[in-house]
């Protein structure tokens, strides 16, 4: 029987290397694997590229070649890579590039499928038919699952998966530092999920985001701060953990007590696994470099971006929506990936002003559409001194995994602090001399 000659496109898998070099959006727009490429080397090379994005470094050809100085890949040159991103089509043309690639990768596996059955039935006995039929039919429907990408199980095989889960201790949650917030999360900042905390301008976004830092401090929180600097974010914290008030702190009018206050707080963070990045242009590519970069030291249980608007879109030339949507969807890519609970921040548009019952809703969330598609949780801010003076209401109005409603916490914005009423174990003592 004479040998048929693989089916492959050379050009096709240049031009789709050359798109993901130039465009690493190119990664998330195909479904291609890297064993869907026929020329072994062009599938090393995509696994660099993704590599590469993945760690918030730019595939650029360049950038690539360097890699490649400390782990070269046989027959790719640095003048090859740059063959590659002259041949790269137009974004939108690149799916499409892709899917001619994944296309010819599964003929190949049902040329492969063909030649096996073939060479079990010319070699096998009257009496192993059954069994030859059998085989095949088993090879041909797992090959197509891997193809197609479709889970062949049955209920009964689901459900032992999910009787093994559960007999596993589920996994806890991270306090946040509000008793009443905890019992609603089921159990607090949940590792892969992420929390929008939305509300007008001067409500409380950051304060709230604070406080959650330093009840965070002990098991590890990274603070993306867009818009405050270091020292406003180091001020809030501190106002928050050891009473002192903040005017005092931004005003540099610090009386003896809160030199001493502050002494103590000194020795208490060294332990601290807190980190502060204050870029006010940061993209979720460097964020996630960056996130990398502290999970070296250890876990990092809870990321905090204030805020997500404010983030850099990875593309200028969309829609304000849509690049909102695809920066909250990066949002839960990075709680995946770290294992980490993300909170972002977002703003609320003033709609709700103009209602006779001013509380905020989800649909007052500016670019709303993709915060509430790919939120786990979102919690809204609300204050009103003549309604509900020295109180701020967190009403959490998406929960995917518990219950919703309303949670008030005594407001005491001299401390930047936003305390528990329950008074349990879980609370932190917000603005208040933790050593008193």
């Amino acid at each position: 029987m004479s040998e048929i000659e693989p089916r492959w496109d050379p050009a096709a898998e240049r031009a789709l290397l050359g798109a993901a070099m130039m465009d690493p959006r190119t990664l998330d727009d195909v479904t291609v694997r890297p064993e869907d490429f026929f020329n072994p080397a062009h599938a090393q090379l995509w696994e660099v590229i993704a590599e590469e994005s993945r760690a918030g470094r730019a595939p650029t050809p360049i950038v690539v070649a360097h890699r490649l100085v400390r782990s070269p890949i046989r027959g790719i040159e640095a003048t090859y890579l740059h063959q590659c991103a002259e041949a790269a089509p137009v974004r939108s043309a690149a799916a499409q590039t892709g899917e001619i690639i994944a296309g010819l990768a599964r003929l190949r596996r049902m040329e492969h499928v063909g030649r096996t059955l073939v060479s079990e039935s010319q070699n096998a006995t009257w009496d192993e038919a059954e069994a030859i039929l059998d085989k095949g039919r088993s090879i041909l429907d797992q090959t197509v699952a891997e193809a197609v990408g479709v889970k062949v199980r049955t209920f009964a095989q689901a459900l032992e998966s999910a009787v093994e889960e559960w007999s596993q201790p589920a996994e806890a949650g991270y306090p946040t530092g509000w008793s009443e917030l905890d019992g609603k999360l089921n159990g607090g900042w949940r590792p892969g999920q992420l929390t929008v905390i939305g509300a007008r301008p001067a409500v409380g976004k950051s304060v709230i985001a604070a406080c959650a830092a330093v009840a965070a401090a002990n098991y590890g929180v990274g603070f993306f701060s867009l818009e405050m600097s270091e020292l406003e974010v180091v001020a809030r914290m501190a106002a928050a953990a050891q009473g002192i008030e903040l005017s005092h702190l931004n005003g540099g009018h610090l009386a003896e007590k809160d030199w001493e206050r502050l002494g103590r707080l000194i020795n208490r963070s060294r332990d601290w696994k807190v980190y502060i990045e204050d870029k006010s242009r940061i993209t979720m590519a460097q964020i996630r470099a960056t996130v990398r970069t502290w999970t070296r030291r250890g876990a990092v249980p809870l990321i905090i971006i204030d805020y997500s608007q404010l983030v850099t879109p990875a593309d200028r030339g969309e829609t304000r929506e849509r690049q909102v949507s695809r920066i909250l969807e990066d949002c839960k890519h990075l709680a995946k990936e770290f294992n980490t609970h993300v909170v972002a921040l977002a703003q609320v548009n003033r709609g709700s002003t103009h209602r006779e019952d001013k509380r905020p809703t989800m649909s007052d969330l500016r670019e709303s559409g993709g915060i509430e598609a790919h939120a786990d949780n979102i919690i809204l801010l609300h204050r009103d001194d003549t309604e509900l003076e020295g109180e701020i209401e967190l009403i959490i109005a998406k929960n995917r995994h518990g219950q919703t409603g309303v949670i008030r916490l005594a407001w005491r914005p001299a401390y930047a602090s936003a305390n528990s009423m329950a008074h349990n174990s879980n609370d932190y003592r917000y603005g208040m001399d933790q050593t008193a």
